[in-house]
């Protein structure tokens, strides 16, 4: 250990030389299987496509899309429905992929396969939030490939698998666009049943209180004010027509119906009233002194019954004053005579004889006109036609009254009911309102999902642009042969080296002064070198020989594989006389 601690430059180099075979060999053994190994590998070709991802045309203020997803989201999710068994089970049938797979494995597996081979790698780029104004990340772009031992066959699958990212985010975005447009279609017709049922039962309900809504309120107020002023006035023309009536009546009472007649002689003749009331008049002082089968009672009780139906009846008033006459003067006489006197049997006899025409009177007696049908005297007929006047105006306001007062309860059960139906009356115009605010916001959206879906179909929102189409590879992207030699040439010099180490680590022999010097404990007397013989020399030679052979083998091995695995050294040679003839 303490030697090989103590070992220089020399020494190593002495063991390189003296080991270098133990080198040379295993390396270019490790090498060699190296480059097998790259020769050996299958080319597998990319063939691979870029798809911008543009925003729409027209500016987002004027016509919002209803597709709201991130686009990375987007793609993630187009990519599951894209990359599906059934999907990429008909790529494979279609462009005859993974034979030997499908001999061996099932569908399931083959397109977990094909799954591997196919790559989505997002671009993205810095960019500026114009909402927030913050710097963010934002995907602009991806890349879609698929990678075949055949470049024909890279190059139309991954034009396969494009197209169906286009046809698919086309068909999606359409879907979803036509899904909202459809959506909002449907709730704005049920809301414009919801609302015409509303406004249906809004029509019963204000027929049915077609006075008490709660607009007409303040005229019912209005209303009603003004019907008690009428019946006030009402009542107050009531009493003065009373009043006038009473006076007419009054007047009428004092002023005789029929005018006064007089005779050739000058004489003043009488009327059958005026007869009449004369006669009832003696009739009295008759019925006093005779007795009721006396014939001059009996001749004047027939004139009498004569002249009453003449005239149409008596005044009972007049016989009721008389009455009370009759017998005011009847108890004064029979303070001083007795019941036999001949003075109270005549008072008695005269009472008996008003009461009797009063009797006859009510049971005969007419219309209150019926005497005055035939008056003739104009201050009379005046009177009675102005009694007749406001007996009728009267009549009429004692029916106003009748329809006032009626109108008076139902105003104020109009108030009474005014907040009973005005609570249910706002409670309707509330739904009602909100359902319309609502059919009217349903509706903007419904026309902006129309819009979205126009700029839907005709390609003008945000869409996928094939930049840059698959191509047909010219060169396999895997493996990479330089990579696989140049780490075999790393790899096959640490071997070799290893192999070196391993070997002068178990050797127990000596080699050297040195070596010698640190067994013995003392250093040599002298160092003979080694030396060689003819049969060393030629050995020497045709080892050198084998070792340029090998060398040029290689250098040839090394061009073939560059010609034939990465470049065509004609072209590489042109290549690099550019390079040099710009330099």
């Amino acid at each position: 250990m303490e030697e090989a601690t103590s070992l220089g430059l020399a020494e190593y180099l002495s063991v390189l030389r003296r080991r270098r075979w133990q080198l040379i060999i295993p390396a270019m053994v490790l090498f060699l299987l190296f480059a097998l190994a790259a020769i050996v590998i299958p080319s597998t070709y990319r063939s691979q496509a870029t798809i911008l991802i543009e925003q729409q045309e027209i500016p987002q203020d004027l016509v919002r899309s209803t597709v709201t997803s991130f686009a990375d989201k987007r793609v993630q999710t187009i990519s599951q429905r894209v990359m599906t068994t059934a999907n990429l089970g008909k790529i494979i049938e279609k462009y005859d992929l993974y034979l030997e797979e499908r001999e061996q494995f099932t569908v399931a597996t083959v397109v977990e396969t094909m799954r591997e081979d196919i790559e989505l790698k997002m671009i993205s780029a810095d960019v500026v939030d114009p909402r927030s104004g913050r710097p963010t990340s934002a995907t602009i772009a991806f890349s879609l490939s698929y990678d075949n031992e055949s470049p024909e066959k890279a190059q139309k699958v991954a034009n396969e698998l494009t197209s169906l990212f286009l046809n698919e985010n086309i068909k999606e975005r359409r879907q979803v666009a036509q899904e909202a447009s459809r959506f909002l279609t449907e709730e704005s017709d049920k809301l414009a049943a919801q609302i015409a049922e509303m406004e249906a039962k809004l029509a019963v309900f204000k027929e049915e209180n077609s006075n008490n809504l709660p607009e007409l309120q303040a005229l019912n107020r209005e209303f009603l004010r003004r019907t008690e002023d009428q019946l006030i006035r009402n009542e107050q023309d009531v009493r003065s027509l009373d009043e006038r009536i009473i006076f007419l009546q009054g007047q009428m009472a004092q002023t005789d119906p029929y005018s006064n007649m007089y005779s050739a002689t000058g004489q003043r003749v009488l009327s059958a009233a005026d007869r009449l009331k004369a006669l009832e008049a003696e009739y009295t002082s008759v019925a006093s002194r005779y007795s009721a089968d006396h014939p001059s009672r009996i001749a004047m009780e027939r004139e009498l019954v004569a002249l009453r139906q003449e005239v149409g009846g008596v005044d009972i008033a007049d016989l009721q004053r008389k009455l009370t006459e009759l017998k005011g003067e009847l108890a004064a006489l029979s303070k001083r005579y007795s019941t036999e006197h001949p003075d109270v049997k005549g008072k008695q006899r005269a009472i008996d004889g008003v009461l009797k025409q009063i009797a006859d009177a009510k049971s005969s007696r007419r219309k209150a006109a019926a005497p005055t049908d035939q008056a003739d005297n104009p201050a009379y007929i005046q009177l009675q036609s102005s009694l007749q006047a406001a007996q009728a105006e009267r009549r009429s306001l004692l029916e106003a009254r009748k329809a006032l007062e009626e109108q008076l309860k139902q105003l104020e059960q109009r108030l009474v009911d005014g907040p009973r139906v005005e609570q249910e009356y706002l409670a309707m115009m509330r739904e009602y309102d909100n359902a319309v605010f609502k059919f009217k916001e349903m509706k903007n959206k419904q026309v902006e999902a129309q819009l979205a879906e126009s700029l839907e179909t005709e390609s003008k929102s945000e869409r996928f642009v094939l930049v840059e189409p698959p191509l047909l590879p010219e060169e396999p992207d895997s493996p990479n042969r330089i990579a696989i030699l140049l780490v075999g040439f790393i790899v096959s010099l640490g071997g070799g080296a290893a192999n070196v180490g391993l070997r002068e680590a178990v050797d127990d022999g000596i080699h050297g002064a040195k070596a010698l010097a640190a067994v013995a404990g003392m250093p040599p007397l002298a160092v003979i070198p080694y030396i060689e013989t003819q049969a060393d020399r030629s050995k020497r030679r045709w080892r050198n020989i084998l070792v340029f052979l090998g060398l040029v083998g290689l250098i040839v091995i090394v061009l073939a594989l560059i010609h034939f695995l990465y470049r065509p050294l004609d072209v590489l040679y042109f290549q690099v006389l550019r390079q040099f003839v710009l330099l």
